[in-house]
């Protein structure tokens, strides 16, 4: 008996191909699947086929079940959760198929087998939780509590993403490591191979593999459906997510090859941003000032919300038009200036760029984004994300500019875990400033999960 034992694909389909095609060719006569179908990667319907295709028996991980649930979870998660992650669960969920999501919600999350005489517990993370890590590391005390409390003689695991065979009062625990995002510094997927002879119970063997795949390949699918750069750089680097974001690196601006905002289209583009605020007679001074202020505080707060120059300069757009609406009078002058930005940047901007800055701009006051938005409704959920976090920036903004006297000069902020003190430097006592930004800094809270507290300091 031969047996693949793989895991913790999250959505990786380049890796997946390479693995199954790498156990084929150890004439492998069965798939054992620990999970995690989905998360991260930009292929989950496709990761679910395919293994489908193959006949897998597999199990529900945790990353399929957030999935699942993100629905029902999504405002306690977008509160408690890192921004990125969210972002992987929210991305999982709305791109499913409804057949997907099915099949996901029909899988056990763990399986016992009977193979050749050998008991066999499939699970995602350990006996006890889907969410306990087993490593090379973990103390021998507590698989011995584990062997212990299980009727089996294979316990088969991932979730940590560390590939190991270890045995404890005659239970083998084998970890599959992750095929479609490693975190061990080895990009290469990670697979297992279960090899059972005459005596299964005495004559067993575990190869470990590690298969080289197209990671520009599914690095390019990332970058394609827009997912945050982070997620590219785990499958580059062979990292997790909090290692790769733990200190800013250059990556943090987007690829040449991934930004459509290059500098010559810049120049162009800013020049039909400003046309159409010339021609809408805008308040230059405000809207400058605004526009710095909201800049500013994306760069202060770019270690949390992780955005690169894509964003920097959509938000920037949004800003130079929030107010243009005005030109058809005051009552719902932000509405106004979403419809004149779709109709006004046609030649300059395609329709998925002009529905960010339209809804940025939009959002800069009034109503919260929601999902019955039109505008909002048609951009993909990772740019609906984009434009909660922007438009927060620009609320916060404009509410420093309350009275359009330029009372706030500058902006410093001070990243915490639980809030964000921004620091604004001022000519004089802020007056209606400090609870405009207040007030209007509701949607950042949100947005970054984190209490917003503003200080003033006179200059």
């Amino acid at each position: 008996m031969k047996v693949a034992l793989i895991g913790d694909v999250h959505a990786n389909v380049s890796a997946l191909e390479a693995v199954l095609q790498h156990a084929h060719g150890q004439r492998v006569e069965a798939i054992w699947n620990v999970g995690d179908f989905v998360g991260y990667g930009a292929s989950p319907n496709e990761v679910i086929q395919r293994l489908r295709q193959e006949h897998a028996v597999s199990i529900v991980g945790n990353y399929d079940r957030k999935a699942l649930r993100f629905k029902e979870k999504q405002k306690k998660w977008r509160k408690k959760k890192q921004s990125q992650k969210f972002l992987a669960f929210q991305w999982a969920h709305h791109t499913l198929t409804e057949e997907n999501r099915r099949y996901l919600s029909s899988l056990p999350r763990e399986r016992a087998l009977q193979v050749e005489g050998l008991r066999v517990l499939l699970t995602h993370g350990s006996p006890v939780s889907e969410k306990e890590h087993l490593t090379p590391a973990t103390p021998e005390k507590r698989l011995h509590t584990l062997a212990s409390m299980v009727e089996a003689d294979l316990v088969i695991c991932g979730h940590s993403h560390r590939p190991f065979t270890r045995e404890v009062d005659r239970v083998r625990f084998i970890n599959t490591g992750s095929v479609g995002r490693p975190d061990d510094g080895d990009p290469r997927a990670s697979y297992a191979v279960l090899e059972a002879g005459d005596n299964p119970t005495s004559d067993l063997e575990v190869h470990h593999h590690r298969v080289a795949y197209d990671v520009e390949g599914a690095v390019a699918g990332i970058r394609r459906h827009d997912l945050p750069e982070a997620f590219a750089q785990m499958l580059i680097q062979g990292y997790a997510l909090d290692d790769v974001t733990a200190v800013p690196q250059a990556w943090d601006a987007p690829p040449p090859q991934a930004l459509p905002w290059a500098q010559a289209d810049k120049e162009r583009r800013l020049e039909a941003v400003q046309r159409l605020a010339d021609s809408c007679d805008y308040e230059e001074e405000h809207t400058h000032h605004v526009t710095e202020l909201s800049i500013r505080l994306f760069d202060e707060l770019q270690p949390l919300h992780r955005f690169g120059a894509e964003e920097r300069f959509m938000l920037r757009c949004g800003a130079l038009l929030h107010d243009i609406g005005w030109v058809e009078g005051r009552k719902a002058h932000h509405k106004t200036s979403l419809r004149l930005i779709m109709e006004g940047l046609n030649d300059a901007f395609s329709a998925r760029e002009r529905r960010i800055v339209a809804s940025i701009a939009r959002y800069h006051r009034g109503a919260h984004p929601k999902g019955r938005h039109h505008h909002l409704a048609a951009l993909a959920p990772v740019d609906q994300y984009r434009v909660t976090v922007l438009a927060g920036l620009l609320r916060v903004a404009d509410g420093l500019d309350r009275t359009h006297r330029n009372v706030v000069q500058g902006v410093s902020c001070d990243v915490k875990p639980q809030d964000v003190t921004v620091t604004c430097e001022v000519r004089m006592y802020p007056g209606p400033e400090r609870d405009a930004a207040l007030e209007k800094g509701r949607l950042l809270e949100r947005a970054l999960d984190r209490e917003l507290v503003i200080s003033w300091r006179l200059v």
